[in-house]
């Protein structure tokens, strides 16, 4: 397992990898506290500053308002199928979009399953490539985010793509 941190206006992004696929994400935060966040769930994995340098410039654009589809691959085999599909689903909102939980739970063929939805969105493992920050209330109103800096920092990633209304 590597792990790198990719330093931008916001603070230090972090990101971790397994066998070339990503299986972790850190939003933006003071590097140390990225650094100590990742080492406490991987101890065992290593720094690469090199690592997914494709990735580290689309991380750099996404941050600098750049209109960013994450082509990069994915580990999500530790979840559930029903998970699975969620944040498969949830990766396929556009930039600068948003989708209601409703929608996500209809997508994946469990249309009374929005509490479900919302529960996988929580435990998301790969903020910004599954861009759980897009997931929204039926109503419009921005919902959780289980981010450190809750839902000022889920504001302020709608705000950077201009999806709020």
């Amino acid at each position: 397992m590597e792990y790198a941190i990719v330093e931008i206006a916001w603070g230090a992004f972090g990101f971790v990898v397994r066998r070339g696929k990503l299986i972790g994400t850190f939003l933006p935060a003071a590097k140390q506290v990225v650094k100590r966040a990742i080492r406490t769930r991987w101890p065992d994995a290593v720094e690469n500053a090199a690592l997914m340098p494709e990735f580290q410039r689309s991380i750099a654009a996404y941050f600098c308002g750049n209109s960013i589809k994450f082509s990069v691959e994915v580990d999500v085999s530790d979840f559930t199928p029903f998970q699975q599909s969620v944040l498969e689903s949830c990766r396929r909102i556009p930039y600068g979009h948003t989708a209601s939980y409703a929608d996500l739970a209809r997508a994946v063929g469990k249309p009374r399953a929005s509490r479900a939805v919302g529960g996988t969105m929580a435990v998301n493992p790969l903020p910004l490539v599954v861009p759980c920050h897009r997931v929204v209330r039926s109503d419009g109103s921005i919902g959780g985010f289980s981010s450190p800096r809750g839902l000022a920092e889920k504001e302020r990633l709608l705000r950077l793509e201009d999806a709020l209304t």
